[in-house]
C-alpha cells in the first residue's frame, strides 16, 4: 500500500495533477485490478477519497482531482486543493513561498493568501469552517 501511496504523491508533485490508476499502476509495475484494491485500503484508512463511480482517486490529501475554488500556486507549480484546509497545508507541506486563489463561498469576493517558506503570512486570511473538522469524513466532498 505504501508503494501506492507513495507512487500517487511522486506523481502529484512531478505532474501537478493527480495520477490515473493505469499511471499508478505503470509506475509500480501492478496490475490495475490490485492498484485499484491498494486505493480502496487507502480511502478506508481516510488518505484518499476515490470517485463514486470509479476506483479514480478523487482526493489525495490535499490534492484534488478536479478543479476547485483553491488553487495554491508556489515553487513553479500549480495545484487544486480541496478545500480551503488543504489550501494552507499544499505550501505548509512544500515548505515554499505560494499563493493560494480561493474566493468567498457567500459573497463570491476573490481571495488571495500568501505563504512565504511555507508559513502563512499575518493578517492574510480567516478561514471558517461550516463543519467540525471531527465530521470532515461523514461527506468528506462536501467538506
Amino acid at each position: 500500500m505504501t508503494d501506492v501511496r507513495l507512487a500517487v504523491y511522486d506523481h502529484i508533485l512531478s505532474t501537478g495533477r493527480v495520477p490515473l490508476i493505469r499511471e499508478i499502476a505503470e509506475r509500480v509495475s501492478q496490475p490495475v485490478d490490485q492498484v485499484s484494491q491498494r486505493l480502496r485500503e487507502l480511502q478506508e484508512i481516510h488518505a484518499f477519497a476515490l470517485a463514486p463511480a470509479s476506483d479514480e482517486i478523487l482526493m489525495a490529501h490535499p490534492f484534488s482531482a478536479v478543479p476547485t475554488p483553491y488553487r495554491v500556486r508556489g515553487d513553479g507549480r500549480a495545484f487544486w486543493a480541496n478545500c480551503a484546509w488543504d489550501a494552507v497545508a499544499i505550501p505548509a507541506m512544500l515548505g515554499c513561498d505560494a499563493t493560494v486563489e480561493a474566493h468567498c463561498p457567500d459573497c463570491r469576493e476573490d481571495m488571495i493568501v500568501e505563504f512565504s517558506r511555507g508559513a502563512l503570512q499575518p493578517n492574510s486570511g480567516v478561514v471558517h469552517f461550516l463543519v467540525e473538522p471531527r465530521n470532515f469524513w461523514q461527506n468528506v466532498v462536501f467538506t
